[in-house]
């Protein structure tokens, strides 16, 4: 039968992209009817493309979240791509205006059921057409029985924003499922470069280009990544999907770093390999990787010196990588046991903060990094075990993009997540990074305390391998191929990309392995997002299942805490730390007080899922923030700046969760109201003569970090939220008394805790024989574990009279 000559009036091609590595998919504007395929031709030679056919119908349903089949609707879901919802035990709604957005009485019709398609676990429900479909497109979403909506991927093909800012699918009557074709293409993706596919039809022509599309970014190989010594001889892997050519090169001498290439071979459409004869440990290497350009979706130079992302060592950002022998890598034989959570004391701090002016006896070189940190560590007056934490935070300790090892740098640019960063290390040549960082962590372990690593992975630093391995399959881009820069600093990494996901994962699994680390702190966790970061908590904890996994919950995106509530992970709380500042200068409320205090039941499902704390690395200090100084200037705090910091103290102390204080902070540190101190070491490094200086206030920040993690901070240290009753509380204006414990509900046991924000005396109204059998052991200046003796709060039969700005803690045994 001859195709029709009728000139269509409207466009007939929406858009084309890949299926496969040899398939692909092209989608029509509205549903083809007619019997015949339609005349489709690949490429600029017009060749008339073979094998076309309606595609399957979880080709269009799987990403469109539905497709039709007669006269029924089909929701579904892989539930492979939602491994953080547990089918099994968790019920999964659609929901739309058709049924009121699951609201109404006969919610339960909509729940979705499992489904075997093609040997692939769905979850999906069939419905009426005439139920759901009118003549105006219908938005819907999926919603858990728990009222948890599940997010829209950002590249589904009827994605639609509503009047709120809400994203949603859309359901089109004109585009059920059969409106997409299915093709075999004349070449694969890695030697087609700029494809297309056009409809010819009599005088009538449309072309559209072939997109990586949706396909591209589901991409995994199961080949093991990077480099491997395999008795007498060593491998080499790198994961670059549409490249035509990766050449190796690879040297012992870094004097000569341009040996004759080594072309890699592809093994499985995706990853690339080469053998070399012998164990290269200690060699040298580097990738150059061409392919056919894309305008926006590729960076291929085949000049450019490619980092391997999965190095366990490299030289410096700007490489070469160095050959490790997985063999010769250091071995923990006895793991160390963090403390639980419930009873951390956190501090965060940076490596070369800690060094720079430590009062010990070390080489510049060794203060620039592990080794020196370590020397400290070891030392019998180091300052973070002296004040009494038994956890630490550090600031990111990967490979970064320092121009020099002598440049201070907070490490937020990551070039490699595999490698310690050679600019910590006494020798990178010889990666010595290693062992000095394994050095490092045991010395922590020694100490008593758990090792947390600050990690990004929501971009990159510069040189940024990754845009030349393959820039649309790791990074986020607009549809015109621009770096979506929510991170930021230039670019977003994509966590949900199977291989940028397994890259993440596989590097963190290396660092607990190999060092022993207890831990990480994900650096703007809502671009890691709740599903990765759900997933990264499950794998680690297969590995160490004492593992700490805590995320900063927000980016210039959005936010994520309430997300990460129904997960295993913990986030920092941002209000909290906004809360307090406002509480001791005068502008809060007893409310929010005893909402803080009592652990932030909105964002944590466990006490310990939120992180409290009052000043980190980012912008001014505490002191700063709070003083009455002008500039913002706390480098001389007035008596109301210290005397406030002290109210903080005792607050953090006493809030259900895990505290965190940042280096300094018992000292008063100060910037100088500098807000942005990124590559300040002058300002960043912590001053110990300050903590002479301000002797009163660093013992009593140790007192009180003694007293939270003994056994009376128990009752402020739970494993679990305890049960109505367990909290008494009292208030006049925003000053609170509370008791901890007024249930009894773990043992006779009570703690007592008072607070007064106000420039007044404030009397608060207590039962009678409140105090009875409790003994004053703090107040706003001194902390005594055998209690205070002199000038104790003054208290009548049903009242207590607090001083201004003061506190006070009594315990009962």
């Amino acid at each position: 039968m001859a195709p029709s000559r009728r000139q269509p009036s409207s466009p007939i091609l929406s858009g084309a992209h890949w299926a496969s590595l040899h398939t692909g998919i092209v989608s029509l504007q509205r549903d083809w009817k007619r019997k015949t395929m339609p005349p489709l031709f690949w490429g600029a030679d017009r060749i008339p493309l073979q094998d076309v056919k309606p595609a399957p119908p979880t080709a269009f349903g799987e990403h469109s979240a539905y497709y039709c089949s007669g006269a029924y609707i089909v929701f579904l879901i892989r539930a492979s791509r939602m491994p953080t919802v547990s089918f099994e035990e968790e019920k999964l709604y659609v929901a739309g205006p058709f049924n009121e957005w699951a609201q109404g009485k006969d919610k339960s019709k909509w729940r979705l059921k499992p489904m075997q398609i093609d040997g692939e676990s769905y979850f999906t429900l069939r419905r009426q057409k005439k139920q759901i479909v009118g003549s105006e497109p219908v938005p819907f979403k999926f919603v858990t029985g728990t009222g948890r909506w599940l997010d829209v991927p950002s590249d589904a093909p009827n994605i639609h924003w509503d009047a709120s800012g809400n994203r949603n699918y859309q359901i089109r009557a004109d585009r059920t499922g059969k409106h997409v074709l299915q093709f075999t293409a004349p070449r694969s993706i890695n030697q087609s470069g700029a494809a297309q596919v056009t409809y010819k039809e009599g005088d009538y022509e449309e072309t559209v280009p072939v997109q990586a599309g949706v396909f591209l970014k589901t991409l995994e190989s199961p080949m093991e990544q990077g480099v491997k010594v395999l008795g007498g001889i060593t491998r080499f892997r790198i994961f670059a999907p549409r490249a035509s050519s990766v050449k190796l090169f690879l040297f012992q001498d870094l004097e000569h770093q341009e040996p004759e290439p080594i072309t890699l071979r592809m093994v499985d459409g995706m990853t690339w390999e080469a053998t070399v004869a012998g164990n290269r440990h200690g060699w040298y290497y580097y990738y150059k990787i061409d392919g056919h350009s894309i305008e926006g979706a590729t960076c291929f130079d085949p000049n450019f010196r490619i980092l391997d992302p999965y190095a366990l060592a490299c030289v410096g950002p700007q490489g070469p990588a160095i050959v490790v022998d997985h063999g010769k890598l250091p071995r923990t034989p006895r793991p160390f046991r963090p403390p639980w959570w419930h009873d951390l004391v956190v501090c965060e701090a940076h490596v070369r903060d800690l060094t720079k002016f430590a009062p010990i006896a070390m080489s510049d070189i060794e203060r620039r990094g592990f080794t020196g940190l370590r020397k400290w560590v070891e030392h019998e007056s180091f300052y973070l075990k002296e004040l009494g934490f038994n956890a630490v935070e550090l600031q990111p300790i990967q490979e970064n993009d320092a121009r020099d090892p002598a440049q201070y740098h907070w490490g937020y640019m990551t070039c490699n997540f595999f490698s310690p960063a050679s600019q910590y290390a006494t020798d990178p040549a010889k990666a010595t990074q290693i062992e000095e960082f394994r050095e490092l962590v045991d010395a922590f372990h020694r100490q008593g305390m758990a090792v947390i690593l600050d990690v990004v992975y929501n971009h990159v630093g510069e040189p940024n391998y990754l845009q030349y391995i393959d820039k649309q399959y790791y990074f986020l881009l607009s549809r015109d191929g621009e770096y979506m820069n929510f991170s930021g600093c230039g670019n977003t990494l994509d966590c949900d990309a199977p291989m940028a996901r397994r890259l993440m994962i596989e590097s963190l699994i290396h660092l607990v392995r190999t060092y022993d680390v207890d831990g990480f702190r994900f650096d703007l966790g809502e671009l890691v997002g709740r599903d990765a970061l759900a997933d990264v908590e499950k794998k680690l904890k297969a590995v160490k299942p004492s593992i700490i996994v805590v995320a900063e919950p927000w980016s210039f995106r959005g936010h994520i805490a309430h997300q990460l509530k129904e997960t295993g992970v913990a986030s920092w709380n941002d209000g909290y730390r906004e809360f307090v500042r406002e509480y001791v200068t005068g502008r809060g409320n007893a409310e929010g007080l005893r909402y803080y205090l009592q652990g932030s039941a909105e964002l944590a499902s466990f006490p310990s899922q939120t992180v409290n704390y009052l000043e980190s690395h980012d912008d001014r200090c505490w002191i700063d923030k709070i003083t009455e100084n002008r500039d913002h200037n706390g480098y001389f705090p007035t008596f109301n700046d210290r005397r406030r910091t002290h109210l903080m103290m005792s607050i953090l102390s006493m809030s259900l969760g895990i505290p965190m204080l940042n280096s300094g902070m018992d000292m008063l540190k100060s910037k100088h109201g500098i807000n942005n101190t990124y590559q300040r070491e002058d300002l960043n490094a912590i001053p110990y003569t300050r903590a002479i200086f301000y002797s009163g206030t660093h013992e009593y920040f140790r007192q009180w970090i003694h007293f939270r993690r003994s056994e009376w901070g128990r009752m402020i240290r739970l494993y679990e939220r305890p049960k109505p009753g367990y909290f008494e509380t009292f208030t006049c204006r925003s000053a609170l008394g509370m008791v901890y414990n007024a249930n009894r509900q773990y043992g006779r046991r009570q703690l007592f805790y008072t607070i007064n924000p106000h420039f007044e005396i404030v009397r608060l109204e207590v039962p009678e024989g409140l105090l009875d059998g409790f003994t004053q052991v703090a107040d706003q200046e001194r902390f005594d574990a055998r209690g205070l003796h002199t000038a104790q709060v003054r208290r009548e039969k049903n009242y207590l009279e607090l001083m201004p700005l003061s506190c006070a803690l009594w315990v009962k045994a």
